[in-house]
Order: C-alpha cells, then structure tokens, then sequence
C-alpha cells in the first residue's frame, strides 16, 4: 500500500491551504469577550422593548417562553450576523485576531456561519473545547476552525 496515501490529509490536495487552530487560550478569550459583548446587546434589545420585570415576572409560561426565544434568536443571531456578513470575525475576534473559516480554507459563507450558531446553543457545547485539540463542537460539526488573523493571510498568499 502506498504511504503516502495513508500519510495525506483525507482527500486534501497540494493546493489546499495549510490551517492551523489558535490556541485554546484565545478561543476562550473570544468565548468570554462574546458573552460579555452578546449580554450587553441582549440587556439593550429587553430593556428597549419594555420593562424586563413583567415579561419574566409573568405567572403563566408566555413570558419565559418569551425571554428564551428572544434570548436564543439574539445568540443565533449575533454570532451569524457578525461570522457570515464580516468575514467570519466577531467583535472578540477582532479584538484577539483571529477569525473563524472554513476547513478548507475559504471564507465563511451566511449558511456556515449560520449551522455554527445552532450548534452554540447545544447543552454543554462551551465545555467542547476541553479536549486534546482546540476545536468545539460547533468546529467540528461545520467542518471549520477559527484561525490567527496573520497565519490565515500568510497561508492564503502562499497558496496563490
């Protein structure tokens, strides 16, 4: 059997880009910047339509249902506005320099970016990052990883 089929990165080609994950370090630096970032606009957006104390004070179910679906649609939200429309970048990621793209190499596309913010809200997915590699479930599940800034550009001239 030929090694250097065994060797290759299943099914990549010479002319793919070569990727590496930032570290976990700055993938938790993004996750808190983010919360921080994305409880700020959500405070903004429940204290602009009305008094919060009556929409989770409410003594039928409406008004938690209420509060999770605004809360959730806001996260889904965040994350595929700001990694689908600014190039896979968050306002943490700006901050850190790293972005989120595709295995591949490409850019993140609006349905990526999208599949990546419903897999955020799985229970427990923040905790995904503890293992052995710094990619969460929401990396592996969309085929993609978030990358330094500098080391993304430099692979993608060099693959030019």
């Amino acid at each position: 059997m030929d090694n250097q089929i065994l060797d290759s990165g299943f099914g990549q080609t010479e002319e793919d880009v070569s990727l590496y994950p930032t570290s976990k370090g700055k993938r938790f630096g993004n996750y808190l910047l983010d919360t921080l970032f994305f409880y700020v606009i959500v405070a903004i957006l429940f204290y602009s339509f009305g008094n919060v104390d009556t929409l989770v004070d409410d003594d039928s179910n409406s008004g938690t249902l209420l509060f999770y679906a605004v809360f959730y649609s806001s996260l889904i939200g965040y994350y595929t506005l700001c990694e689908g429309f600014l190039e896979g970048k968050t306002l943490a990621k700006f901050i850190t320099g790293t972005r989120a793209v595709r295995q591949d190499g490409q850019a993140m596309d609006v349905p990526t970016a999208l599949k990546r913010s419903f897999s955020r809200i799985v229970p427990f997915e923040a905790f995904s990052f503890l293992g052995n590699t710094p990619l969460g479930w929401h990396d592996r599940w969309t085929d993609t990883m978030v990358v330094d800034e500098s080391a993304y550009k430099n692979a993608i001239n060099n693959s030019i």
